[in-house]
Order: C-alpha cells, then structure tokens, then sequence
C-alpha cells in the first residue's frame, strides 16, 4: 500500500489543464482590452498574472510555466511597441523580462503551496489511518471557552456522528455511571491548573456495550495566552477483553493443578483425617465406658466429649482447606499474614513429606507485615513449592531429608519467602528455564506448576526465582509487597 501515490493523469484531464490555461490567458487579454480605453492604461498585467495564479493553482507547474509564456506572448503582441508585433525595442525588454520573472515567482509561490497542501493533505490522511488502526483518537479542549474538537477517529469511538457538535455534556452521557466521578475529578484538576493524569476509565454505549479507554493528555498554553486541553484517547476494549479471557484461562489452570496436587497428596490427605475419626471413636468408645458404670463419672464422660469436639474441627479444617483448594472461584484479594498461610498450607504438604520421610522445618519471622492477596492461590504455591522440594529428595539417602520453609522481611517493604531443600537440584543453565510453561525435570511431570506459581506471583505484584545451595539442593524464593 503506497501511502502518498498521486493520481495519475489521464489524456482527458490533461487535456483540460491547459484548456484551462488557454482560456485564462485569452480571458485576461479580452478583459484588457476591453478596459484600456476607459481606463486610459492596460490593465494586462495585473490580469495575466492572475490567469497566471489561477493556471498554476489549478493546473500545477506545466500549465503554469505555460500560462506565463502565453502571457509574455501576449504582452509582447498587444501591448509592447509596435503593436500587432513581437519586434521588440531594447528599451521595452526589461518589461518583458520582468513580468516573465514575476509569472515565474507566481507559479513557484502556487506550485510549492498546492505541495504543501498536498503534502499536508496526504498527512492528515495517514494520521487519520494510523488513528483507525490503533482506535486511537485525539481531542482539544479549549479551558475558557468550553469548545471542544474530535478527530474522526474520537467520532467512532464514541459513536456519535461527524456532524454533532461534541460537548462537555456528551462525553459525561457516554461514561460510565460508575467512572462518571473520577472523570469529572480529572476535569476539574485541569479546570484548576493543575498537572493532568494519564487514567483510564469505561464508556456505556447506546446498545449496552462498554468500551475502556485509556486517555492521555495535558494543558497547553499558547504564545496568545490561551490554554488548551490538548490529549488522545485509545480504545482498549479487545486488550482488556483478551486480559479477562487469559486470567479466566489461567484461573482454570491453576485449579486443575490444584486439583491434580490434592490428588497427588490423596493418601495424606486421607491419612490426615483418618486420624482425627480415630481419636474420636476411641473417645466416644471410652465416654461410653464412664456413663454406663454404676456410678457414672460424668467429668471423664465431658472431658472425652471435649476431645471428640477437638478432634472434629481438626477433621472439619483438613476438609475445608481441601474444599477451598479444589473449588472454583474468584480471586479474593485481602490483607493476609504470610505466616498463618504459610501454616495452613502446609498442613495439607506435610503428611506427603512424612510419607517421604522428610522432616518440614519453618523459620516464620514474627511481626511480618502482612500482604495483599488471595488465600487460596498463595497456598498453592507454598504447596507446589513444598511438594516440588519433598519430590527432589526423594532418592536422597546419606543425608537428612530437610525441607525449610523461611520468611522475613526486606528493607524494601517486600516479604520475602524461601522454600529450601537438600534434593538433587539442578543444572545452572536450566534454571532460567524452570518457571517456563511444559518444562520439566520429571519423568512423569506436566512442567506447569512452577509457571502457575510464576503468574499468580506476578498478578500479586511480586518476583519468584529459584536458585541453586551451595552444598546440594534447590531454594525456590519470593517476595509479595507488603500491604499499606
């Protein structure tokens, strides 16, 4: 696609280009003859130089060099001693030669100003087509005078038509009800001289449909002393649209590894509340005992019943935290302790690592700020790392099977998480490869559970990496910003 071709020009318009300089130059020599008597003076050169700038505008440059020399033909013939003759005396030339320069200069000045147009023309047309292919629009609003200016692009965006007059009003009807107040706030800070902010906020269309925007913009101020709100506006509805769909996707996938995880960690799992249902059985068989002798001891039956009680909310919390893991819903983000998380998740890890004959270790720091996320995605990836950590060692033998969990606090308001093991590690040219989607090191391995830990790390706005120990294994780190 040629972004600035001209047309081409056929014989027909041609033809009629230098008709219309034939016809000029003849029109401007009939109206000087017709006015020397009255005029008692030949009025030939002021209209042969506008039939000279009319050529040239119209016709460009051939029809334009050709219109000045139609011209001097003309002056020299008609109005140059002798008349009716193109005999020349020497004192006459220099009139000649001087309408031929000014003719000249003139078809210069048109020629230079129909390419300026045209080249500001072919601008306008491929700044107009770069706006229509990024949806992205510019306005103008003049601060005292309330005037406002759409490109056509702004026009389409907000589906009004070309010849509405855009006001202040029109933009409010198409907000959005809920971001109608945080528009009206940035208004009103521009309104007020202060520094414009780049936001982003969502337009409510006639059919029901909302559009997002993204809109910069700042004050400009003028040599004359007027200020204007000069900015462009992007519509990123298909941007954030596809966002929507990838966190739904990634939401997905998370539960799905979530949910082959707990079936990894079934037999802990079930191990974990098999012991709570054996404990209560053998309370409520001894309660028994102590109610049905001859004289019932009542303060042992009520002590056994305490520990059926304890022993089922043991049970209830091992089936909740199973339940919340394998459940499908929205991420929840609120203020959490990093420590009592830590602890909840590993409760369900560490039967696995017993299982293993891994012994689970925590180096909690107290006093941690706490941070701002979602309960369940950041259990799963302690659990993920836990499991990954107690997988690593187990062909280790030799050594203690030790899996560390650590937590602290970083000088730059981060909290920082450490999962560390005494396994089999791994090559250093493979661990930038490690959070990478379908790579793994196991036989039997998808080679996503370290990504899904990597993108719910990033959406809480942290940084996960793993790196290698110096005496053997792996320690997989992050760090969450602390919640202000």
């Amino acid at each position: 696609m040629s972004w600035s071709s001209p047309l081409p020009w056929t014989r027909r318009s041609a033809f009629v280009n230098y008709a219309v300089v034939v016809l000029s130059v003849v029109a401007a020599l009939v109206a000087a003859l017709l006015l020397e008597p009255p005029m008692h003076s030949s009025p030939f050169v002021s209209l042969s130089l506008c039939a000279i700038m009319f050529s040239a505008w119209f016709g460009g440059l051939g029809p334009g060099l050709l219109a000045t020399a139609l011209s001097v033909a003309c002056f020299t013939y008609h109005f140059v001693p002798p008349v009716d003759s193109f005999k020349v005396a020497p004192v006459d030339l220099p009139r000649i030669v001087l309408l031929g320069v000014t003719g000249l200069f003139v078809v210069w000045l048109n020629v230079a100003r129909r390419d300026a147009e045209g080249a500001l023309r072919r601008s306008e047309a491929n700044l107009a087509e770069a706006q229509r292919l990024s949806h992205t629009g510019t306005f103008g609003w003049k601060i005292s005078g309330g005037d406002m200016v759409w490109s056509k692009e702004t026009y389409r965006i907000f589906g009004v038509d070309e010849s509405v007059k855009p006001t202040i009003d029109l933009v409010l009807q198409r907000v959005h009800p809920d971001d109608r107040e945080r528009v009206l706030r940035e208004m009103d800070r521009v309104a007020l001289g202060e520094p414009a902010n780049d936001y982003e906020h969502r337009l409510l269309m006639p059919d029901g449909t909302i559009k997002h925007l993204i809109v910069l913009a700042h004050r400009a101020k003028y040599e004359s002393g007027e200020e204007e709100f000069v900015g462009a506006l992007m519509d990123v509805t298909t941007t954030r649209e596809a966002q929507e769909a990838l966190h739904t996707a990634q939401a997905e996938l998370a539960r799905a590894a979530r949910v082959t995880a707990l079936g990894q960690m079934s037999a802990s799992i079930a191990h974990e509340v098999n012991q709570p249902l054996a404990a209560i059985s053998t309370a409520a068989a001894a309660g028994l005992r102590w109610l049905t002798r001859d004289v019932p001891e009542v303060a042992e039956a009520c002590a056994c019943v305490s520990h059926i009680a304890e022993q089922a909310d043991r049970a209830g919390n091992v089936i909740r935290s199973v339940r919340d893991l394998a459940r499908r819903a929205d991420p929840e983000m609120v203020p959490l302790d990093i420590n009592e998380v830590i602890e909840e998740a590993v409760a369900l890890a560490k039967p696995e690592a017993l299982r293993h004959w891994v012994t689970v270790q925590l180096q909690l720091a107290p006093g941690l700020p706490s941070v701002r996320g979602d309960r369940v995605q950041l259990q799963q990836v302690i659990i993920n790392l836990a499991i990954n950590g107690v997988q690593a060692m187990a062909t280790v033998t030799g050594r203690t099977r030790m899996l560390t969990i650590r937590t602290e606090q970083r000088e730059s308001g981060q909290v920082f998480v450490a999962v560390q093991d005494v396994g089999i590690g791994t090559e250093p040219e493979e661990l930038d490869r490690l959070f990478s989607a379908f790579y793994t090191t196991k036989v039997d391995g998808m080679g996503m559970g370290l990504s899904i830990c990597r993108s719910i790390i990033d959406a809480h706005g942290g940084r996960v990496w793993a790196s290698r120990n110096i005496d053997s294994g792996m320690t997989f780190q992050f760090t969450i910003p602390a919640y202000r």
